[in-house]
């Protein structure tokens, strides 16, 4: 087989692993940044 061919298909597994992980990051229902974010904007709304 080809190395450039390998390369180009370890690299497209590569791509949609971190694309998969970030779209799992961003289904999570709590996560430590959003909790952070929408803390500081809902006290700024009530003040």
């Amino acid at each position: 087989m080809n190395l450039h061919l390998i390369a180009g298909v370890a690299v497209l597994l590569l791509l949609v692993a971190v694309s998969a992980y970030r779209e799992a990051l961003r289904n999570e229902p709590i996560g430590r940044i959003r909790m952070n974010a929408e803390k500081l904007p809902q006290l700024d709304e009530h003040d």
